[in-house]
């Protein structure tokens, strides 16, 4: 399937490096037979609204959960540096039979899919601290998951992308591998998505808000949606990064753009979430030591304000919308939180839901 992709961008002069890679990836992403092969499709945006007792604003989500096959935000993100390593001749290689990369579970669940759609193999380097419960759902007869080893002298989300890369270092280790490195490259990859989801934003929405990881969110979809309400002359959206208190890293690095926001209550709930060792709190996404070093400054910059949330607050959150029938996950339960709690003072404001409800958050109770 690669071998057609190659054919089709051979046909239309896209591996002609004369032109930017930026500019060949925006004329890829369009062809039709692209799309169909990487399943490339624009996310679906509902009013949510109805969901939340606000009394003023309100709030739309990207529907990344009901992306099909994978049901989360990374699955764009894999097709797209996919599709860049064929634009820049790296894939179809007769002598690369797999795809690599580190992160967390999402974007390992993503290149599992399209490993075995492009019938290759696939390895995901990730944190000791996950429980081998949640890495035996990746593991299969052609992908494998390495567990990266404990280095002291590294933060947590360090330790698996330090290891990673220094594994591709090696010579005889890489030479089989195409590596996706999705915390360096994600955003770049999805900023064209971002644009063609920009499209479809209502031009009421003046806030977009949701945590932060590698940054993909932030440089694929915040930043492309700010531009082009710029571009088309409307007033630009804020943007909002939501932050667990437990994890104060931006607050911290720039205490001068927290924003402090009214509690929201959501009810009480029983709290039966597992708890996963070595980590501050169950927010699986988002760093627990460092802002990704590999995000640009200049991404940074866009950044408006950091609004923080506790347990409590995406806890109560999840609960409440599982009983109006609406399951997400913890990082997506956080990021409707905060935009609540923005509506409830008059913002209108675009957030997404990463990904659906987890069993393996629930702890096993006998």
């Amino acid at each position: 399937m690669l071998r057609e992709v190659k054919k089709i961008l051979e046909e239309e002069g896209l591996l002609d490096r004369e032109k930017s890679l930026e500019e060949r990836l925006n004329l890829a992403i369009k062809i039709p037979l692209i799309r169909e092969i990487f399943e490339f499709s624009t996310p679906q945006i509902d009013n949510i609204t109805k969901y939340l007792p606000v009394k003023n604003g309100q709030v739309y989500a990207i529907r990344m959960d009901l992306t099909t096959h994978v049901d989360n935000h990374k699955k764009h993100v894999v097709a797209a540096l996919l599709l860049m390593g064929s634009l820049i001749g790296k894939i179809p290689n007769p002598r690369i039979d797999t795809l690599i990369d580190g992160g967390n579970y999402s974007s390992a669940s993503a290149l599992k899919y399209y490993t075995e759609r492009f019938g290759m193999k696939g390895i995901y380097v990730m944190s000791r601290l996950f429980p081998e419960r949640i890495l035996s759902l990746l593991r299969s007869a052609n992908f494998s998951i390495i567990r990266a080893p404990y280095d002291p002298e590294l933060p947590r989300e360090r330790e698996f992308y330090n290891y990673l890369y220094n594994k591709m270092k090696e010579k005889e280790f890489r030479k089989d591998k195409f590596c996706l490195w999705h915390a360096k490259y994600g955003g770049k990859a999805m900023y064209p998505f971002g644009r063609e989801l920009a499209e479809k934003v209502s031009s009421d929405v003046n806030c977009l808000v949701s945590c932060l990881g590698a940054g993909t969110t932030l440089e694929g979809t915040k930043i492309p949606i700010q531009d082009y309400f710029i571009e088309i002359g409307l007033p630009s959206p804020k943007i909002f990064v939501a932050e667990h208190e437990l994890s104060p890293l931006f607050i911290t690095k720039y205490p001068m753009r927290n924003l402090s926001l009214p509690e929201f209550n959501f009810g009480d709930f029983i709290d039966d979430y597992s708890h996963f060792m070595g980590v501050p709190h169950d927010i699986l996404g988002p760093h627990y030591d460092e802002i990704n070093p590999l995000l640009s400054q200049r991404s940074i910059d866009r950044v408006d304000s950091i609004i923080q949330y506790s347990d409590y607050d995406w806890k109560s959150t999840q609960k409440h919308l599982f009983r109006k029938g609406l399951f997400v996950g913890n990082s997506s339960a956080a990021n409707i939180n905060v935009a609540a709690r923005l509506a409830d003072i008059g913002y209108n404001v675009l957030t997404v839901i990463f990904e659906p409800f987890r069993e393996f958050y629930k702890r096993k109770i006998n």
